[in-house]
C-alpha cells in the first residue's frame, strides 16, 4: 500500500476539510484526491467540527520553539 504520509499546510488542511464536508463526509475520496491518509482526514474534519475553523490548526503551533530574543541580544556587536 502506498504511503500517504506527507506534511500539509494549514491552508491545505482547511481545503481538505471543506472538500470532505461538501462531499457528504467522503473521507476516502478526500484522502485519495489530496494524497493524505484517511485517518488524518477523519481527524481534521472532527477537530474542525468540534473547535471551528479558528482552532483547527491541529496543533500546528504546539511544540515549536519560540525565538528567545534574550539569547540573541547577548551576541551584540562590540
Amino acid at each position: 500500500m502506498k504511503d500517504r504520509s506527507r506534511k500539509t499546510t494549514y491552508e491545505e488542511r482547511i481545503e481538505i476539510v471543506n472538500y470532505c464536508l461538501e462531499h457528504d463526509k467522503n473521507y476516502k475520496d478526500a484522502a485519495e484526491l489530496f494524497n493524505v491518509s484517511y485517518t488524518q482526514v477523519y481527524q481534521w474534519v472532527n477537530k474542525y467540527k468540534e473547535d471551528g475553523k479558528k482552532d483547527s490548526k491541529t496543533n500546528e503551533e504546539n511544540g515549536k520553539r519560540k525565538n528567545n530574543s534574550a539569547k540573541s541580544s547577548s551576541y551584540n556587536a562590540k
